[in-house]
């Protein structure tokens, strides 16, 4: 499948995604978010790719909303708007519920439906100079495609609230130290970063992987008691499916040996 604004490429079963519109810094559009929307669709069923990273194409990750887009979508009425935001909400959603792990690795700014967007994906990477901030309220609106409801859940009820009600924006540092992102480096090792994370993870069993993202996912507004559960259904799903005890078994075995190794060493 090809894309307009967006770029696809894969290598070594890591697929990288790349917003592709440079020249307007990367703002997201209507015709953006569903490139998007069925690119994750594509990528659910690509047995060769274990993780994704998305990034962005130019001198930042994403400058926010095409806001001369979004003021001709204002005109279209309350009824239509909801409905056509409801449709735009897909894109990420997608990218959240992609049972592989997405990585956004971002750079110069991720602003308003560009931090959003990052919401959206399992971890962040950042290099030193990026900028963050949800700004939406100095212009008098909401975010809208995520940000009220997945920050929060990532950094807190108070910091979240501090962020989206004040529009401030906040340095790559300060977003790794309330945990909105997971790591800071330089720009040139940005890409290399999130290639060795996104490694890291596939060398993983996929399935356990994929189930460990949903279930943490799917369980977070749950009570213990109810996310145990689902952890108990997953367990048996991973440990009893077909092959899953002979790898599970050939797993435990490479450990004994290693072990036995070292102790004779």
């Amino acid at each position: 499948m090809s894309f307009e604004l967006l770029s696809l490429q894969e290598e070594n079963g890591v697929s990288y995604v790349t917003l592709n519109r440079p020249e307007k810094r990367n703002a997201v559009s209507t015709q953006m978010l569903e490139e998007l929307a069925a690119c994750f669709d594509e990528l659910a069923s690509r047995d060769s790719v274990g993780a994704v990273v998305l990034s962005g194409e130019g001198k930042v990750f994403c400058a926010g909303t095409d806001l001369m887009e979004l003021g001709g979508a204002a005109q279209t009425g309350p009824g239509s708007f909801r409905g056509n935001l409801r449709r735009m909400h897909r894109a990420f959603s997608n990218m959240e519920q992609l049972e592989k792990v997405v990585i956004a690795a971002m750079h110069g700014c991720a602003i308003g439906a560009g931090l959003e967007m990052a919401l959206a994906c399992d971890l962040r990477i950042a290099s030193e100079e990026t900028v963050f901030s949800l700004p939406e309220v100095t212009l008098g609106v909401i975010p809208d495609l995520g940000g009220n409801q997945r920050l929060p859940r990532i950094v807190g009820l108070g910091r979240a609230k501090e962020l989206i009600l004040t529009g401030r924006s906040i340095t790559a540092h300060e977003a790794e130290r309330i945990g909105l992102v997971n790591r800071v480096v330089p720009l040139e090792e940005l890409r290399s970063a999130a290639r060795s994370l996104a490694e890291e993870i596939i060398a993983n069993r996929p399935l356990a992987v994929g189930m460990a993202k949903r279930n943490i996912d799917e369980c977070f507004g749950l009570s213990v008691y109810e996310g145990l559960e689902t952890v108990s259904d997953i367990q048996s799903l991973l440990l009893f499916g077909p092959g899953s005890k002979e790898a599970f078994e050939a797993m435990v075995e490479r450990r004994r040996a290693s072990t036995i190794l070292k102790k004779q060493q």
